[in-house]
């Protein structure tokens, strides 16, 4: 299944940028856009990002939006130091519209950041640890994905596949795995190649339960033009490993509109991974 990262402004046609306002405007608002990406075969929709002050009301209103439209719920969420209680109960708006028959929800999460690495390790550890604990003690139906991420001027290897899969693995937890994030690893592995292989870990690539899908020209989360990713090969390996779960785009309409309108960044997105997935399945991959 193709799901699609939305920010919450677009699906309660309340954008915060020029380039969001654009792609709502191509369509004729959330509720036409949400048919519209359906009706291209997109089968879910993450909320991005619900953080521990987003208001209770956005996020249900978002919620619902994709909901009403047909579409499963993934959410974007923000490890932070607070209570299981609290970070549950900003997701809570959201789960709680979701019928009982929706499968388990990819709440995808980055490492923590305190400028050591150490102490990033040791904190994302404890609070993936807490958050998994609260939420199955309370039937709470997600997985949490701890996403590979960019190497900033720090250059933690926390943020790197090998990184987010060890600190997964030392979690140990059944409802906490990785979200293989193309884009990120790309990036990486084009500006530092030294230390980034090209392919994550296999056993990354086992644990995932949610991605994130996104070219790279210069800048990410760009769409997925010829050349800007090696779409076919991360999900070859990723099929390989046993993934059969959605495959999110994660577009940012702010970072390409005045080269690509939003509205075609996304339509060519789609069709391009959907083309690729159509020839894994005839290849049997």
């Amino acid at each position: 299944m193709i799901g699609t990262s939305l920010p919450l402004g677009v699906l309660t046609d309340n954008p915060n940028q020029e380039a969001d306002k654009r792609l709502l405007d191509a369509y004729g608002g959330s509720r036409a856009l949400l048919r519209a990406f359906r009706d291209m075969g997109v089968g879910a929709v993450e909320l991005r990002a619900v953080r521990p002050d987003t208001s209770r009301e956005v996020t249900s209103a978002c919620a619902r939006a994709a909901l009403d439209a047909g579409l499963r719920l993934t959410i974007h969420a923000t490890l932070s130091e607070t209570s299981a209680g609290a970070f549950f109960d900003a997701l809570a708006p959201a789960l709680d519209l979701l019928p009982e028959d929706h499968p388990t929800v990819p709440v995808t999460v980055h490492s923590a950041r305190t400028g050591s690495e150490t102490l990033d390790r040791a904190a994302t550890i404890r609070l993936l640890r807490l958050l998994a604990d609260y939420a199955g003690r309370r039937g709470i139906n997600v997985s949490l994905a701890l996403e590979n991420n960019r190497i900033h001027a720090s250059g933690l290897s926390i943020v790197q596949c090998g990184g987010v899969y060890s600190t997964v693995r030392e979690v140990n937890r059944p409802n906490v795995g990785t979200c293989f994030d193309f884009g990120h690893l790309y990036s990486n592995f084009l500006t530092y190649p030294e230390v980034t292989p090209f392919l994550p870990p296999d056993g990354f690539l086992r644990r995932a339960v949610q991605t994130h899908i996104h070219g790279v020209k210069g800048i990410t989360h760009f769409p997925l033009l010829e050349g800007a990713l090696p779409l076919e090969d991360y999900l070859r390996h990723l099929r390989a490993a046993g993934y059969r779960g959605i495959y999110n785009l994660e577009l940012e309409s702010g970072r390409f509109w005045r080269e690509i309108e939003p509205r075609d960044g996304f339509e060519l997105s789609v069709d391009r991974l959907k083309k690729t997935l159509a020839k894994l399945e005839e290849e049997g991959a």
